[in-house]
């Protein structure tokens, strides 16, 4: 099993399978490591070439930007494929969004559950006086839709002076599974495969902005072989296999 460390470390790249064509270049958001090491698996076994490149979406938006080439772009954040589009890195009209998700407020094993966590949620009994982990809202999604969240459910004020910040939405809970902190704001998917965190309750869809993931070409995308691999990753295998992590189909 790939640890969770490893699935924290910064950008890499996996090659999947061997071809005389090219190899499809994915860059994706590092948030997608898990499920896409999966997916990309799956595309091997149908015969097709890929390297996927993970890293935070700005990081993957700067090295566009700055030159490097790609076929692909899988964004966390709508607001970055915008950006994408802005500077021209991506084909616009090849642009969907791929996948949805939800945010949800982790903590230990064992801790009681509830289904929708509403304004009356006892999160001061949870906190119990520790810290809540959290990325950072000015420069992560989570982060931002955490603080929306919190925010339109009245939590926010009481939180806000003890908040322990992550470098992403998978290492808050970490920071849970090692007892540093009593709760964490993360992605559902966050908690795939996580025995030491459990999901204390689901925030409510409207207390935030839609979580959605584009994908499009880049701009450098070569031939067919990037178009097929879209379309794998588009496809009801590779739903299924997202589906199993976490995620949810964005229609």
């Amino acid at each position: 099993m790939v640890s969770r460390r490893f699935l924290l470390s910064g950008l890499a790249a996996t090659v999947v399978a061997a071809s005389p064509d090219p190899a499809v270049r994915i860059y994706a958001a590092m948030t997608f490591r898990p499920v896409l090491e999966r997916v990309l698996q799956a595309y091997r076994d149908a015969g097709g070439s890929a390297v996927a490149a993970y890293a935070p979406t700005p990081v993957l938006i700067r090295q566009l930007a700055g030159g490097a080439l790609a076929d692909i772009l899988l964004t966390a954040d709508p607001a970055w494929m915008d950006e994408a589009v802005r500077q021209k890195l991506v084909q616009p009209l090849t642009r969907s969004d791929l996948l949805r998700n939800e945010l949800v407020l982790a903590a230990a094993a064992g801790s009681p559950t509830v289904g929708t966590i509403t304004s009356g949620f006892a999160l001061a009994g949870l906190l119990a006086g520790g810290r809540l982990a959290m990325c950072d809202p000015e420069h992560d999604p989570a982060g931002r839709y955490g603080k929306q969240s919190l925010q339109s459910l009245g939590f926010w004020p009481m939180v806000e002076g003890n908040i322990a910040i992550a470098e992403s939405s998978l290492a808050a809970v970490v920071l849970v599974d090692h007892g540093e902190a009593k709760a964490a704001v993360c992605f559902k998917t966050d908690l795939h495969g996580d025995e030491r965190a459990v999901a204390a309750g689901v925030f409510p869809p409207d207390s935030h902005a839609p979580i959605v993931y584009p994908v499009a070409l880049a701009s450098t995308a070569r031939g067919k072989n990037a178009a097929a691999a879209l379309a794998f990753l588009r496809s009801v295998e590779s739903l299924r296999i997202f589906a199993d992590f976490g995620y949810l189909p964005a229609a």
